[in-house]
Order: structure tokens, then C-alpha cells, then sequence
């Protein structure tokens, strides 16, 4: 009688704690998909980028000129720099710190 009532409440517990880790689990998910959300850039001028940007492109981009300059609606800067015919798109946060690089989409030749 005690095993049946010992295994009864063993079920009863395991049988709670599964959705509840199934709606934790849930939970997490949706936080990390609001956290991904799409930055919108605006454009700005080139002097009104931060210090510490203009720094990083200085020292990392001494042979690109700076075409077009973004802020994010995150505080991050999209910069899009030019060499000859290279064209890329660097993005920094507030500090100058490295965040991606990706070539610009509108320097892709047209098929």
C-alpha cells in the first residue's frame, strides 16, 4: 500500500513539473525572438559619428573612405566604406568595438 501511494506521488510530481518546463522553456524562446528584433538605420553624417568609431575605421580601414554613415535604433552604427570598387557595410557599437561586416548589398553587380 505505501509503494502504490509512493509511486502515485512520484507520478503526480513528475506529472507538474513537465509543463511547467515545457511553459519555461516556451518562455525562453519568445524572449530570444523579441531580443533579434530588426534594427532600423538612419543616415547621418559622416562627422556625426562617435570618436570611437572614427578611431576604429582609421586604424582597421586606412585604405577605405567612408561613403554613408547609420545609426541604429539600438545605438549601433552601420558605416559603408569604399576601396576602388570594394564596397562594404561595417557595423560598430557606441565604443568603436567591431560588431559584423558584410559587403554591401548595393555594390553586388547586377546578373
Amino acid at each position: 500500500m505505501k509503494k502504490g501511494m509512493i509511486i502515485t506521488a512520484a507520478v503526480a510530481i513528475m506529472g507538474i513539473s513537465v509543463p511547467a518546463a515545457s511553459v519555461l522553456a516556451g518562455n525562453a524562446v519568445k524572449a530570444k525572438i523579441v531580443a533579434q528584433q530588426d534594427v532600423k538605420y538612419e543616415k547621418i553624417d559622416k562627422e556625426d559619428l562617435p570618436e570611437a568609431v572614427s578611431k576604429s575605421i582609421s586604424e582597421g580601414y586606412a585604405d577605405y573612405t567612408i561613403s554613408e554613415a547609420f545609426k541604429g535604433t539600438d545605438g549601433s552604427f552601420k558605416v559603408k566604406l569604399e576601396n576602388g570598387s570594394e564596397k562594404l557595410a561595417i557595423f560598430f557599437n557606441e565604443q568603436g568595438e567591431f560588431l559584423k561586416i558584410k559587403k554591401d548589398e548595393q555594390a553586388a553587380p547586377m546578373e
